[in-house]
């Protein structure tokens, strides 16, 4: 039985017009917990509490405020917002068509699979067919759920998904974060973590490769317990040495993966300095030496 779509549309571009259904493209099966009072394991009960009156109150006496400065909000009713609300028609209506390699990936937010409907499968299998070949994907507007979203629709295996996506003012740069932009890497350090990168390169991406193993030591625990047994204790976790000498790093990594690594070159690379720190260096033991005389 196939999933059920959380939303009708239409990809609209030019005088075309394709209707589409909206499908969830990811399932979460992250672990999630229960809040239980400790003493009986009953479930409990969160209340709604205003500290000014110092009582329980009913979902009925709320209202929505916006913070417009510390302290100090405007409030707003269920009908209000709904006035402010997008009036979509249900249209992706695409902007403009992009090559892939424009947009980071930092401005993706959510996948749907994108499925036609009987009457549009032949115009979907067309504009899927045309953009695999021109290598483009789509940029639209789309409203969903009374909210204006920029959405990318783009090929995924033999069909098409759309991405909703973050506004640019959604993005943060590093700013003040430090990222290491005054520390330069050396030749020889830049050689070695290339080596390194060619050996652990892969042709293809097989995410099955990789497992959450909290979640599965979380289900086996709980089986476990179900069952009566004792959860035995995880072994100590294994210490990692702190990085002191990065060039050292790179070479034992090198050893470990069975690449040969010519310590005498690669030494002699790294002890080389760069002209300008060369003479940074002896500019001050120069003028020493000519105050002293």
């Amino acid at each position: 039985m196939p999933p059920r779509s959380i939303a009708t549309a239409s990809i609209t571009f030019g005088l075309v017009s394709i209707p589409v259904r909206l499908f969830p493209a990811t399932s979460s099966k992250a672990i999630s917990f229960n809040l239980l009072h400790a003493k009986d394991n009953s479930r409990i009960q969160q209340k709604i509490y205003c500290p000014v009156d110092d009582a329980i109150i009913d979902r009925s006496e709320l209202v929505r405020g916006y913070e417009i400065e510390k302290g100090r909000y405007v409030t707003f009713t269920d009908q209000e917002l709904k006035n402010l609300e997008a009036r979509g028609d249900h249209a992706i209506e695409i902007s403009e068509f992009i090559p892939i390699e424009e947009v980071d990936p930092v401005f993706f937010e959510s996948p749907f699979l994108l499925g036609c409907e009987p009457t549009s499968a032949r115009a979907y299998r067309l504009l899927a067919k045309a953009m695999d070949d021109t290598r483009q994907v789509a940029v639209a507007r789309y409203t969903m759920r009374g909210k204006e979203h920029v959405v990318l629709i783009r090929n995924y295996k033999d069909g098409l998904m759309l991405h909703t996506m973050h506004y640019g003012d959604e993005v943060r740069g590093f700013g003040e974060i430090d990222h290491g932009a005054d520390a330069p890497a050396k030749p020889a350090e830049v050689d070695l973590a290339k080596r390194l990168i060619g050996d652990l390169t892969q042709k293809k991406f097989d995410i099955d490769q990789y497992k959450d193993g909290y979640r599965e030591r979380v289900i086996e625990a709980a089986s476990q317990k179900a069952s009566g047994q004792e959860i035995a204790e995880p072994p100590p976790e294994v210490q990692r040495g702190k990085v002191i000498d990065l060039m050292s790093a790179l070479k034992e990594s090198l050893k470990k993966r069975g690449v040969e690594v010519k310590a005498d070159r690669d030494a002699g690379e790294l002890g080389k300095e760069a002209p300008e720190e060369a003479e940074k260096s002896r500019a001050p033991k120069e003028r020493a030496r000519r105050r002293a005389r």
